[in-house]
């Protein structure tokens, strides 16, 4: 895991973030899924790979508690690469979930003396279901199922029982300017400075009148950093953290401020070479000049 993981990372564990993402994408910008109904699922585990412990590491995983009741788990996954193993990673982890609940029904079955023997579980134990987003930052192709990278056999008889496993893959880049603006967390300044829709100084103008608090101040700049490759963002977080808030306007005024700057030392440095130029230009035309001086006087001097 890279730097730009452990900024959105921090950024998407956040349960207002969490549910905001999971909203737009799944319910189209309504508030279904609230943020106090959501609670860490916590699935890190270990697998064996030639002889040692190798750490099965999921980004962010909650599940949704309605009533006392667990209903469906999410996940959220950021990737920035086009790492072409992602499909089969989010098969682990959704596995890993599944797992981790019937090892909750056989903990609870030995407890009470109920212990399924043979089945393992009871029938009325019922698993809830595991739905993983992966949110994708990069420009490159990613493949979105397993068997995309499966050489696939040509025998038809075969092909039928090979079975796929497709990402939920959320193409960040992709997103239109109303997918973007359907955010209502932090993340929202990620969706638009990624989403296509938008070129960087509408972008900027739009956010420059944007009066949303940052509440994650530190993690959604750093994200920008990561997204962008900008570091002016962690320097702005350093010049409005020990302040206690920070708007969106502000961080887009701080951006086209220190924009303006960059074309006025541009502009600057552009002139001072000219005016080099210039003066070794002049020098030129000057040494020019006395080099015909000098001829008219020789050939004045040959006439005499």
């Amino acid at each position: 895991m890279g730097q730009p993981d452990l900024a959105s990372n921090s950024l998407t564990s956040y349960a207002d973030v969490f549910a905001d993402i999971i909203n737009m994408v799944v319910y189209g910008g309504k508030p279904v899924l609230l943020e106090q109904n959501l609670k860490p699922f916590y699935l890190n585990s270990a697998v064996e790979k030639d002889g040692r412990l190798k750490g099965l590491y999921r980004d962010n995983c909650m599940e949704d508690i309605q009533n006392g009741i667990r209903y469906v788990i999410w996940g959220l996954e950021n990737q920035y690469v086009p790492d072409r193993t992602t499909p089969f990673k989010s098969m682990g982890y959704t596995y890993t979930a599944y797992d981790r609940q019937i090892e909750e029904f056989m903990k609870q079955n030995k407890e009470t003396h109920n212990s399924a023997y043979v089945s393992q579980l009871h029938p009325d134990q019922k698993l809830v279901p595991v739905i993983t987003l992966v949110l994708y930052y990069g420009k490159e192709d990613i493949p979105e199922d397993i068997c995309s990278m499966i050489r696939m056999p040509e025998d038809e008889a075969v092909q039928k029982y090979i079975q796929n496993y497709s990402l939920n893959l959320i193409r960040l880049r992709d997103l239109s300017q109303k997918q973007a603006e359907a955010f209502r967390s932090d993340f929202s300044c990620i969706a638009k400075f990624l989403s296509k829709s938008y070129t960087k100084s509408e972008q900027i103008e739009a956010l420059k009148t944007d009066r949303q608090m940052l509440t994650h101040a530190q993690d959604t700049l750093y994200t920008l950093a990561a997204v962008t490759g900008d570091q002016q963002y962690l320097q702005i977080y350093e010049k409005y953290k020990y302040r206690g808030g920070m708007e969106v306007s502000e961080v887009a005024e701080a951006l086209y401020q220190w924009g303006r700057e960059d074309s006025r030392a541009e502009i600057a440095r552009k002139d001072a070479a000219i005016a080099e130029k210039d003066s070794a230009l002049m020098e030129q035309q000057a040494e020019i000049e006395r080099l015909h001086a000098e001829i008219r006087r020789l050939k004045q001097a040959q006439g005499q």
